[in-house]
Formats: C-alpha cells, structure tokens, sequence
C-alpha cells in the first residue's frame, strides 16, 4: 500500500524544484508580477476516479484560461493532480495572447506520494502559495468524501448497535456513480476534518469540495477560520464532478455572486439526476453555533432520543454490505432536525436568523437519483446536514466529540 512520504523528503524535493522553476519557467523576467486571483484546484485521483480527473482537466483547457502574463499581470490557475497511472504533478494552466494553451509543469512529485496526507497537502499548498502569493485565492478540494467521518470508517465503520459493518465501495452498485474528501489507493485512507484545517498554509476566499457529503455543519465549523465562504453538497456528488469549462470563469473571480452563479450551473448540470449545493458564509457560523446551543440547552436534547428518525431529512442511500441492505445513516438535514427538538418559537426563530445568514445560497433537486432509480427524495433543504446521536453509537459519538462543531454546541456530552 502506498505510504505518505516524510515531510522532510518532500521539503527537499520541493526547494530542489523550486529553483528549477524560478529559473526556467518565469515567464516573465525583469518585471515585478502583479498577481490577481488564484486558484488551485487539488485533485487526489490515485483512486477509481482517475478517468474522471482527466475529463475535468481537459474540460477546463477549454474553460476561461486566465492569460500568463499580460504585462506581469493576471489571474493564476493551477491544478495539482495525482491521478492512478501518473506521476503526481502541480501544474499550471494558462494561454498566450493569441488564445493557445499550454500546461507547464511547476513540480514532479514521487510516484509514493500520498495526497491526502496532510503534509503532502501542506507542502503543495505552501509552495504553490509562495511561487504565487495574492491576497485572493481560492482553493478546490477534489476527490473521494465522506464528510466529517473519522478517517478510518471505511474501514471500521460501527452500526448503532456496535457491531463492526465494514462498508467497502465494491459492495455498493452505484459506486461508480459518485465521489463518495479524499482518498488515496483505496478506500481506507482517508483524510480527517481536522487534519485538512491543519494543513491549509494560507487564508482563502472559498473552498470548493468536489466530493460527496462534505456539505456538513461540522465541516464548515472545522474550516471557518481557513476561508470565506465554502461551497459543498450535503449529499453526494456524481463522478462527472462540477462542469469545469463553464464554471472556470467563476472559480476564477471568486466573489460571492461568482460563487452563487457557478452553484447555479451544478445545479443545472444535475437537475435530472439529483443535486444539493450550498454557499456558506464563514463569519455567520459563530452565531449558527449559538443559537443551536440555546435549543439544546433549553430542552432540545432532550428530545433527541424520542425522534422519529424515519421522519428527519437524511441525505444518504441505501447500501449493499454483501448481506443485507443497511443505512450509513449520519447525515441529515441541520433544518429540519432542529426544527423538530426546538422546544419554543423564540428559539427556533433564532436559529432560521442565524441559518439565514450563514447559507447565503442553497439549491436542491426533487430527488437524488442514481441509475435511474430514485434513492431518496429531498422534500427540505436547509443548506446544511448534521450528525444526529440518534441511536447512540459510542464509536462516533466518541470521536464527534472531538470535532470544534460540537465542542461549541454541546450535543454530545
């Protein structure tokens, strides 16, 4: 199995590139660069959507290519791409002034290279951000998800009753389908929440996840401080990923209407097939916190173990164990579950304020459909999914603890 390389190794390597780089690939030479808006879009396929890694990559050649440089100025889009079959690379995108685009390779990176370890992640990040430092970048996380779930719960994941269900992506259908972030050769290397805010070197105005289920509360707390706004699906996201040859014109200017616009197109893009996608405003998810911790401690978590779980909007489907069909039933809608423990109007007003400021977009289809079947419908949409500890699951709940969301609110105890 592929292991991460040491830091150390990689920090070598990258100084090594780096002087290659400044000295052959600065394209313009003798002028001080004025940089715009960057974007990085980081791409850990060494996995079954490698073929989709490459269709992405092609489709945004043919996007809104920022030109390098006009006059020492512009926007820089970059693409760091580890993707089964290739050397791992960070490359840059861009055209010249009669419209020909070139991708010029930054850095090679050992083939035992492990993307989603965390300082991979920091490395590339960091050095990206020193070659072309600006005050606006923005930043896509593409790859395999699984939302705030501990790393390892592909391969150990536990059902309420304790009992082990492994969970392997062979036994699903519809694996194929989906990019059910990150992973790395195989389904029981994932990267933790925690450790993605841990690795970020540079503050950035949005972060986009390419991947499923990452459109979770406990996401957006966990990276609050690390950007602006944070653009997710609660539910899973096809393999065919985001259009990138029409949104690369808005991942590129970054604003919010940009953002809201290219979430606009996502969702056009799936409308047939099923789609959740949100715009989060970080500033706002202090006050979401509070007032979720006011309907907890006024009696809302009392009420927990009485739910009708049945009755909560869940984003999840279905799933075959090679048995019997069982439910990864972690995911559900923030909305509606707390609108059915807020123990009073006065607190449940509250949180929709809050709710209201903190999604500044969201977007839903009817239903989520996978081979033409429809695997659950979606009748509320609030923008942004939550663990509820309904039945208990001490496996989860232990590490739920641990997560800076419920640390604020308190709903694990």
């Amino acid at each position: 199995m592929k292991k991460g390389v040491t830091a150390y190794i990689l920090s070598l390597t990258a100084i090594v590139w780096a002087l290659v780089s400044l000295s052959s690939c600065n394209l313009v030479e003798d002028k001080e660069m004025d940089i715009g808006n960057t974007v990085l879009i980081y791409i850990a396929a060494d996995n079954n959507l490698a073929s989709n890694a490459r269709h992405n990559i092609e489709d945004l050649k043919t996007g809104d290519v920022p030109v390098w440089f006009n006059e020492g100025r512009g926007n820089v889009l970059l693409v760091y791409a580890d993707i089964a079959g290739e050397v791992p690379r960070l490359m840059r995108i861009s055209k010249d002034r009669y419209g020909a685009v070139a991708t010029e390779v930054l850095m090679e990176y050992p083939d035992t290279v492990n993307s989603i370890a965390p300082e991979v992640m920091s490395e590339v990040l960091s050095y990206a951000a020193s070659l072309f430092p600006s005050n606006r970048n923005g930043l896509v996380l593409w790859s395999h998800g699984t939302g705030w779930l501990p790393d390892d719960y592909y391969s150990r994941p536990y059902s309420s009753s304790g009992t082990v269900m492994p969970m392997s992506l062979d036994k699903d259908p519809y694996a194929i389908y989906v990019k059910s972030f990150g992973e790395d050769y195989d389904a029981t290397e994932n990267m933790d929440i925690k450790d993605i805010a841990q690795a970020l070197p540079v503050h950035y105005s949005y972060i986009l996840f390419d991947a499923c289920l990452m459109g979770g509360v406990e996401v957006a707390y966990e990276l609050k401080d690390c950007c602006d706004y944070l653009v997710s699906s609660s539910a899973e996201i096809l393999a065919a990923g985001f259009p990138y040859k029409e949104v690369s014109e808005y991942l590129l200017d970054g604003s919010l209407s940009a953002l809201k616009a290219m979430s606009d197109e996502y969702y056009r893009t799936y409308i047939n097939d099923g789609a959740t996608v949100s715009v989060v405003e970080t500033k706002a998810l202090d006050a979401l916190a509070s007032s979720v911790r006011t309907v907890l401690e006024s009696g809302g978590a009392d009420s927990i173990p009485e739910l009708d779980m049945d009755s909560l909007q869940g984003y999840f489907r279905r799933l075959w164990n090679g048995h019997s069909y069982y439910e990864p039933h972690w995911f559900y809608d923030l909305g509606d579950f707390i609108s059915k423990i807020a123990p009073d109007e006065a607190s449940l007003d509250a949180f929709q304020t809050a709710l209201e400021s903190a999604v500044v977009y969201r977007r839903s289809t009817e239903n989520f459909v996978l081979g033409n079947r429809v695997q659950f419908p979606i009748k509320t949409f609030s923008g942004l999914s939550t663990y509820v500890p309904n039945p208990e699951n001490s496996y989860l709940d232990d590490y739920y603890r641990t997560l800076a969301w419920n640390q604020a609110v308190r709903m694990v105890r």
